[in-house]
């Protein structure tokens, strides 16, 4: 028997270490797991800021997911097994739910896991803190029967190996979040990773210029870091940034916002900051770890002048007065713009009239807004 237990425990040590690392390992290891503790299936249950992160059960139809969604079944008042929650890596199996059930507010989920036969079983948690739970669970049926002692010692060695393999798993997304700001370190751009709670995962070198020491706002103030989160100086403009970064949170692909405008600063401060915020793909194992929202932060008098191309195109300007035009939509002085294209202020006002004529605006002020819906 002893001999026999070690080498399934064994077993399971080895699908959980190598689910981080092999496609489709995750569910070979609970699929083993499931196996091994004598249950039907092996479940792996994310739950943060009241909602449901993740809900890993291999083989499991989409109707599951889909009405375990629907009676809310990551809340303890509706869920007995939620409810009976205990400490990291204490086992919970049917006395602690037979005791769970008598306080459930609701019939909900009983009918719900007695349609899917998972009536029986144990659980643990794996991960609590940060508001994130991570939990583990083997969910027997009807003829299973409940767990015998032999079952919850099988599942509680592993339950070791899947915290670790949780853990290499998460060490996996933040050094992924890394990689990725060092490559906008290389191309020197500002960049912030998000995680899926608002606070700043990552940022590259150039971000970290932007928000200064994260307490003052670096040079020009636009940006800071409080708390770990990213916010603007300005009490309208971070309102307007927060409610870009929930948007982005719940789904929006991408979004443009100016952090002040393209003219402020002029010559010294290059402007306002242009925030473009794509929300990131999720990937098929995400554990609540990995970055959700990508924000890139440029100056005004940085932003390529490939956008020239575009510009002419829409408004039919020469390559010249598109320059001229991208240039004061930038922020950029007229005596700037004269000397950098080594013109007089008449041939660049005359320029000027021609670009505004073309663009069917009467003021610069107009040019700039229109070239900045066009672009940006």
């Amino acid at each position: 028997m002893d001999s026999l237990f070690a080498r399934e425990a064994g077993e399971v040590e080895n699908a959980f270490l190598a689910a981080p690392f092999e496609e489709d390992g995750w569910n070979a290891a609970l699929r083993l797991f499931a196996r091994r503790t004598g249950s039907s299936r092996a479940q792996l249950l994310g739950l943060g800021d009241d909602a449901t992160l993740f809900n890993f059960m291999p083989d499991i139809d989409a109707a599951y997911q889909r009405e375990f969604l629907e009676i809310e079944g990551w809340r303890p008042e509706v869920n007995w097994r939620v409810a009976a929650s205990g400490r990291p890596l204490e086992i919970l199996s049917e006395a602690h739910y037979d005791v769970a059930r008598q306080h459930s507010g609701t019939d909900d989920y009983e009918e719900h896991i007695r349609r899917w036969d998972g009536v029986h079983g144990c659980q643990t948690v794996l991960v609590e803190g940060e508001g994130l739970l991570v939990g583990l669970a083997a969910l027997r049926s009807e003829r299973d029967g409940r767990t015998g002692r032999r079952d919850r010692k099988l599942f509680a060695a592993g339950a070791t190996y899947a915290l670790a393999a949780v853990r290499m798993q998460q060490a996996m997304a933040q050094r992924g979040a890394a990689m990725t700001v060092n490559a906008f370190d290389a191309i020197d751009v500002a960049a912030f990773l998000i995680d899926r709670r608002g606070a700043v995962a990552a940022l590259s070198g150039a971000a970290e210029a932007i928000v200064g020491d994260r307490a003052g706002g670096g040079a020009d103030g636009a940006l800071r870091l409080r708390r770990g989160r990213l916010g603007a100086a300005r009490r309208d403009a971070d309102a307007a940034l927060q409610a870009a970064l929930g948007r982005a949170l719940n789904g929006e692909a991408m979004q443009q916002l100016w952090i002040g405008s393209p003219q402020e600063g002029g010559r010294e401060g290059g402007g306002g900051l242009l925030c473009e915020i794509f929300r990131l793909p999720r990937r098929e194992w995400d554990f609540g770890f990995d970055p959700r929202v990508l924000v890139v932060a440029r100056r005004a008098a940085d932003i390529p002048a490939m956008r020239i191309v575009p510009l002419r195109a829409a408004l039919g300007l020469t390559e010249a007065e598109a320059e001229i035009a991208l240039r004061l939509a930038n922020g950029e002085a007229r005596e700037d713009i004269a000397a950098g294209r080594g013109t007089s202020a008449q041939t660049l006002g005359t320029q000027i009239k021609s670009i505004l004529r073309k663009s069917d605006v009467a003021r610069e002020a107009e040019l700039t807004a229109l070239v900045n819906r066009l672009l940006r």
